[in-house]
């Protein structure tokens, strides 16, 4: 409901909405199995999503000081607020892509570094390349893992 408010007020202002490029050639984006509901089970975020981040993700972006990428995920039980904070924020790699925009997570940055398809868009992204999908260590995130994040996100990604 925001996004749609946000993006009716910008084309309102005559601002388009923005568009990325993809370059399909580059790689293969993630399509999500058409069986899939991104509606169903409810993620939560503190519930369902901060611990998954925290597992995967702490080990380089765990230190508020100076977290890899400059991107925090590292919750511990009372850093949820602060994790939420950096993902609804422009990444640092791809301008004009947030790492979560908020019911679509094909315009979610986050989820194509999970994904291993962010090469799709190395074109627009600093220095021609959108680096490793993450996480780094450890390999891709399950399918189930990576499900339950993009669940959040198509259902509003919420703070809760």
């Amino acid at each position: 409901m925001k996004l749609a408010l946000a993006l009716a007020v910008l084309a309102g202002c005559g601002t388009p909405p923005p568009e990325w490029t993809v370059d399909a050639s580059a790689c293969a984006p993630y399509v999500v199995p058409s069986t899939e509901d991104l509606m169903a089970p409810v993620q939560m975020f503190a519930a369902d999503v901060v611990p998954l981040l925290t597992a995967h993700c702490a080990g380089c972006h765990g230190t508020t000081g100076s977290p890899s990428g400059n991107l925090f995920l590292g919750a511990t039980a009372g850093d949820a607020g602060a994790v939420y904070a950096n993902l609804v924020q422009p990444s640092g790699e791809l301008a004009g892509m947030p790492f979560i925009t908020p019911s679509d997570p094909a315009r979610s940055f986050l989820m194509h570094k999970l994904d291993g398809d962010q090469c799709q868009y190395d074109a627009m992204c600093g220095g021609g390349s959108c680096d490793l999908g993450m996480p780094m260590s450890g390999g891709m995130l399950s399918v189930v893992d990576r499900d339950t994040i993009r669940r959040w996100i198509a259902q509003g990604a919420a703070n809760d």
